[in-house]
Order: structure tokens, then C-alpha cells, then sequence
């Protein structure tokens, strides 16, 4: 399940936060007149009380500067013509201060002006000018002006907060929404397992349980008529006896192999299955696997073909016995699904990493809508067995998982054979095999080459194995 995705900053919040730089004009309260002029001071502060406003009044430049560091102004009323520091030279001090850089300052001259002073006036700073003689109502209305922008400036201010505030707790809340509901899907979604897994384990028990049960009550009445005519068996021969004793014989080895599946089953998932590891030739390994499922491919007369690279000995570091039980599983499997008459092949092959076994075979195929769930548990393999559960393929794939190897099956479909792949980690190649003997089962169809290859190595139980040619 995929996590809660990142909601995206709002747009607003963006736009509110950048809000400060633009809209940062006189962060102070008060009026500062600066005026060389005691009489002109007392003049401006007449006209600006009725604005409400406190007026603070200094005489020069560097006064005005040190009041600047004292405090903030929402209006700098500013002589130009000053003894020392003139009202440029001020005002371009002012605006080096990054806390008075957006104070709007109105300057106050009684000098004739050219275009040269009005751009030098701009470019350091000015908003507007007052010509003297100053007229208290123009003074008034061209502060009421300043005075106005500042507040509706502080007002759009708050609001901005306020919506940054708003959205961010908006957004908070469509966090917490987005959490709840991955929370609560995630929280369904393992109930969901949950539940799935323990309908899957009453139905395993429940399979298991007819599975054992079957044979259990075969062997039942077997002995029941061993019991009940055990003085006729006799005079029946021993045909009867034979029969009795073969079903016998047929149902414990099931009993016996469906429960050491499952044993083994269990003891992987729990962790519990010890690996003790060698170095393992696969393609001996897949000789006695090939052995071991003699009966079963001597009854349904198919052909089998073990296939081996001769330049490399497809060493591998494992577990010889859970190896081989691997392996013949995938026998099994093929010779089952294969119609009498048909063949398997075995191939053993070394890549730059990987020791390479594919067993083929011309059996029944698989559906391709079958592939992607067929190594789990309550899967159909496609094969006929007695088994209603998978638990053959099941184990395969994690006795091949526990070696760090992979598995995968392949069929072009229904009637047209299955390939099951495996591919294990190559181990070291500098191991002395020279004088161990590999097992080959009788009757057992290898490359000429390979015999070739290592007529010292290869043994069959009773004899020496016998080379024919590939067909």
C-alpha cells in the first residue's frame, strides 16, 4: 500500500508570506519633522496634530538618524536644505537602513527646483515635496495620504496572517484527514490479510485433515478384514494377502510423505529449517533426483534426459539432502503431468554468476493465467496428484529461496509442457572432484560428451553407466 502523499503549500500561504516585502511601508507610529528651523518645527507640528499622530521634532540630519536608531516612523518629514548634513545626504543614510528602507519621506524646501535636484530627490528616497511657505492643509492631506496607506497596509497585513494562519491550519487538518484515512485503509487492509490468512489456515486444516483422512480409513478397513478373516486369508492365498498388503503399503507412504511436507513446510516459515552447507555438484545432485523418481517414470515409460555441461562442473555451496528434495519435487511434478510415453529433460548449465537447472518436460502445461500464482500453497499446479493442496512447488521454492536462488515456471500453455528454471549462486570452482565418483542412475540417457569428459568420475550402482547419444 502506498503511503499519504505530501500535500502541496498553498498557493495563498506563498503569496501571504512574500506579502511582508512588498507591503512594508512606515512599520512605525509617529511623525519625525527634521527642520533647521525652530519656527518651521513648531509650524509642522501645529498642522500635523490633528492627525493624531505623535510628532517628534530635531533640528539635523545626524539628530534625525540617532532618533531613527531609537525608534521606527510612520512619516519622515525632511528639510532639504540643512547646515552639515543636507536632507539628500539624510535621507540616503535612511534608506542604508534596512528597518527604515520603505518609511516614506516628504521633503521640505524653500529653493526652486530643477530636474536634476527632483531625480537626485527620487533617487535616494523621496515620496513627494512640500514648497515652502508650507500650508497647514496641503501638509495635512499629503500625510493623510501616507498615513492611510500605512494603516490600510497594516490591515492587509493582518489579514494575510490571518489567512496564513487559516490555511495552515486547514492544511494541518487535511493532514491529519489524509493520515486517518491511510491509517484506516492500511488498518483494513491487514485486517483483510488477517482474515484471509486464517480462512486459509481453517482451510488447510480442513484439507489436510480429508487428506490424512482418506488413507486412515483405507488402512481402517484393511485391518478390520485382517481381523474379521484372519482364518480365511489362508484359504484366499496369497494373492489376497498380496493385494491387502499393497494397499497398505501405497496409503502409509502417502500418510508418511504428505506430513513430512508439511513438517518441512512449517519449519520454513517459521525459520526453523537448518541448512548445512557443502559443495554440491547440481548435476549429481539431479542424477539421484532422477533415481529417486525411477518408479514412477519406469510406470508411466517416459524418457529422461540429463543434460550437463562438460567444460564446467556446476559447483554450488548447499545443502546436498534439501537440494536433491527440491529437485525431485520438480520430477515428481514433471512425470506426473506427463502422459505415458513422454520425456523430461534435465539441463545443467554455468552462467558468470548462477548455476543454471532446467527440467523439462511434455506434459500438460500450465495456463498462463495459472503461472503467476503457481509456487502458493492453494494453487492448482496442473499436475494430477492426490494432493489437494500445493504443497510440493510450495516447498520447492523455499528449500531454492534458502539457497539465495530463484525459481520460476514457464509454459506455452495448456498441452504443451512445462520448463521450471533454477538458478542457484556459483560456488567455488577450485574444489578437487577427480577422485569422487558422480552417481548416474541405471539406464539413464547422458550426453556422449560428458561421459567423455570424465570417464573416471562417473559410476551407476552395479556397473558402469551406459553413453547413448541425444535423440
Amino acid at each position: 500500500m502506498r503511503g499519504p502523499a505530501t500535500l502541496p503549500r498553498p498557493a495563498l500561504l506563498e503569496d501571504a508570506a512574500g506579502a511582508d516585502d512588498i507591503l512594508d511601508i512606515g512599520i512605525g507610529d509617529d511623525i519625525l519633522v527634521v527642520d533647521d528651523s525652530h519656527a518651521n518645527l513648531v509650524a509642522a507640528e501645529a498642522a500635523l496634530e490633528p492627525l493624531g499622530r505623535r510628532v517628534v521634532c530635531v533640528s539635523s540630519g545626524v539628530e534625525a538618524l540617532t532618533k531613527l536608531l531609537e525608534q521606527d516612523f510612520a512619516l519622515i518629514l525632511l528639510d532639504v536644505a540643512m547646515p552639515g548634513i543636507s536632507g539628500i545626504e539624510t535621507a540616503r543614510m535612511i534608506r542604508a537602513r534596512e528597518r527604515s528602507r520603505g518609511t516614506p519621506i516628504l521633503f521640505v524646501t524653500g529653493m526652486s527646483w530643477h530636474d536634476k535636484e527632483i531625480d537626485e530627490a527620487y533617487e535616494v528616497g523621496g515620496f513627494d515635496f512640500v514648497v515652502k511657505p508650507v500650508r497647514a492643509e496641503v501638509l495635512r492631506a499629503k500625510a493623510r495620504v501616507f498615513l492611510t496607506l500605512q494603516e490600510r497596509t497594516r490591515a492587509l497585513r493582518r489579514q494575510a496572517d490571518e489567512l496564513r494562519a487559516s490555511q495552515a491550519r486547514l492544511h494541518e487538518h487535511e493532514l491529519h484527514e489524509q493520515r486517518s484515512r491511510f491509517e484506516s485503509e492500511l488498518l483494513d487492509s491487514k485486517l483483510q490479510q488477517l482474515a484471509d490468512g486464517t480462512r486459509r489456515h481453517h482451510a488447510l486444516a480442513g484439507i489436510i485433515g480429508n487428506e490424512l483422512l482418506n488413507p486412515l480409513q483405507t488402512l481402517q478397513m484393511a485391518f478390520d478384514l485382517l481381523r474379521e478373516h484372519l482364518n480365511a486369508l489362508g484359504t484366499l492365498g496369497a494373492a489376497a494377502g498380496e493385494r491387502i498388503h499393497s494397499v497398505v503399503e501405497h496409503r502409509l507412504v502417502h500418510v508418511t510423505r504428505l506430513v513430512k511436507v508439511l513438517i518441512d513446510v512449517a519449519q520454513v516459515g517459521n525459520g526453523q529449517l537448518e541448512i548445512h552447507t557443502e559443495t554440491v555438484d547440481v548435476a549429481d545432485v539431479a542424477a539421484e533426483a532422477i533415481d529417486e523418481c525411477k518408479p514412477l517414470i519406469d510406470g508411466r515409460r517416459l524418457t529422461v534426459r540429463l543434460d550437463a555441461d562438460p567444460a564446467v562442473t556446476p559447483l554450488i555451496m548447499g545443502d546436498r539432502a534439501r537440494l536433491r528434495q527440491a529437485i525431485t519435487g520438480l520430477i515428481d511434478r514433471a512425470a506426473r503431468s506427463t502422459d505415458a510415453g513422454g520425456q523430461i529433460i534435465v539441463t545443467s548449465s554455468v552462467t558468470a554468476r548462477d548455476v543454471v537447472l532446467r527440467i523439462s518436460d511434455t506434459g500438460r502445461g500450465i495456463a498462463p493465467a495459472q503461472l503467476p500464482r503457481i509456487f502458493e500453497i492453494f494453487a492448482d499446479d496442473g499436475a494430477p496428484s492426490s494432493d489437494a493442496v500445493n504443497l510440493g512447488l510450495t516447498l520447492v521454492k523455499r528449500l531454492v529461496e534458502l539457497h539465495d536462488g530463484t525459481i520460476c515456471a514457464s509454459s506455452p500453455g495448456l498441452g504443451k509442457g512445462t520448463t521450471f528454471e533454477l538458478r542457484l549462486p556459483l560456488g567455488p570452482q577450485d574444489v578437487e572432484l577427480s577422485s569422487t565418483e558422480i552417481y548416474l542412475p541405471q539406464d539413464l540417457e547422458i550426453a556422449p560428451e560428458l561421459a567423455a569428459s570424465s570417464p573416471g568420475r562417473l559410476a551407476a550402482p552395479g556397473g558402469s553407466a551406459q553413453t547413448t547419444s541425444r535423440s
